[in-house]
């Protein structure tokens, strides 16, 4: 009987702990919240509140806004897909849409929320948030604080050093060609990403130290293999040039010289000191916003703007094409995307580069139009909408040809 009185109190005490740890009422950010994520019902209101969320550090605006001219009127669309017509405003509602904006030679020619989202929304990234990683690192490049891209990332980021991802180069890394084994299946049994995701943000492990085991399978360079750890091993290299923190550097680098209009935020593994930000997701903004980092790269892509004075002009020419012949457009993986540097590339319109994440995020950049389409989602079925998104953006595109 005594024995059986000792695990009783055993197990209440295990329950009060792990209830403790759960809830954490002492914080504003618990895995009990966090648990939002995985309901697939919730996630257009959890992805424009991600801040409420998670832990995150403030990426500051600046003092002065670049205001868009606005020639703003409804996209009344059609367009084919799989020999289908189909309507934009479809598209939208089947797509989970919560923005859509587009710029026609720097001037605001529509704007739209759906299912929740506002003008005001901080709109969570995903993956997107990998293309400003690349684009911090290239400035740092064109300042002289990088070296070379050929240089390994554990020269900038000593926290690698002895792991394969630190040996690797900051080329091979921007090109997602590190040749490092890692899973980055969110829905496999083997992923490596959901438990790199949970060890993070709920068991509170350094990001950092938790990518150092991963070792390479094949050389640099073997294929285009996009795995998420890249971007975040990027964004350490980021910390060590600038010795700074993600949110500063991204606010410094980006959002005060872009003009953004709002603050945003960047998310990290803890709400403490010893906070770091995931490098390979994680920015949350308006709309409007991921509008203007578009349009500085399509003036940049036009020689003109800050992106002419501060990012190097190889890389503007490099962005356009694949990094290598495995990454080019067509190919069986990826719904037959193609990959430059941290930016991807559409099946069949060439010249045209676009970030992209999970769920459905976009900053589509085309600068023979000097066009830039901005899509936020919330779309649990968007791996099987690469093609007809890139339909989408195509008719977009050639409505505002013809006006």
């Amino acid at each position: 009987m005594k024995l059986l009185k000792s695990i009783a109190v055993l197990v209440l005490l295990v329950s009060l702990a792990f209830a403790t740890w759960y809830y954490r009422p002492w914080s504003d950010f618990s895995p009990a919240r966090m648990a939002v994520l995985e309901d697939p019902s919730q996630i257009a209101t959890s992805f424009r509140t991600m801040s409420d969320i998670v832990p995150h550090r403030m990426v500051q605006k600046g003092a002065g806004i670049s205001k868009f001219s606005e020639q703003q009127a409804p996209l009344a669309i059609d367009f084919s897909f799989e020999g289908q017509r189909k309507s934009l405003d479809q598209f939208l509602e089947e797509s989970g849409t919560t923005g859509l904006l587009v710029l026609k030679g720097g001037v605001l020619r529509h704007e739209q929320y759906l299912n929740g989202g506002a003008r005001d929304s901080l709109f969570t990234s995903w993956s997107v948030a990998k293309s400003f990683i690349a684009t911090a690192i290239v400035m740092a490049l064109e300042e002289g604080l990088i070296d070379s891209l050929d240089d390994t990332a554990a020269k900038y980021a000593p926290q690698y050093a002895g792991s394969d991802f630190g040996e690797s180069s900051l080329k091979s890394l921007l090109a997602m060609s590190t040749g490092v084994e890692f899973n980055e299946d969110y829905v496999s049994d083997d992923s490596d990403i959901r438990p790199f995701f949970f060890d993070s943000f709920i068991l509170g492990k350094d990001p950092d130290l938790l990518l150092k085991r991963f070792k390479k399978s094949r050389e640099a360079f073997s294929d285009f293999d996009y795995i998420s750890p890249n971007s975040h091993v990027l964004s350490a290299v980021l910390r060590g040039v600038y010795k700074q923190s993600i949110a500063e550097i991204i606010s410094q680098k980006i959002w005060q010289p872009m003009g953004m209009e709002a603050d945003a935020t960047w998310l990290r593994h803890r709400d403490d000191e010893k906070g770091i930000a995931l490098g390979y997701c994680c920015l949350n903004a308006r709309l409007r916003d991921y509008a203007r980092f578009g349009q500085f790269y399509l003036d940049a892509s036009n020689g003109k703007g800050l992106g002419a004075e501060v990012l190097p002009s190889d890389w503007l020419e490099k962005l356009p094409k694949p990094a290598s012949a495995s990454h080019a457009p067509g190919g069986e993986s990826y719904g037959g995307r193609g990959y430059s540097y941290h930016f991807w590339l559409p099946q069949y319109e060439r010249g045209v580069y676009f970030a992209a994440g999970v769920y459905g995020q976009f900053i589509w950049v085309d600068p023979k139009r000097d066009l830039v389409i901005v899509k936020t989602s919330a779309d649990n079925d968007f791996l099987t909408r690469f093609n007809e998104t890139e339909a989408a953006f195509t008719a977009i595109s050639r409505h505002f040809d013809l006006q």
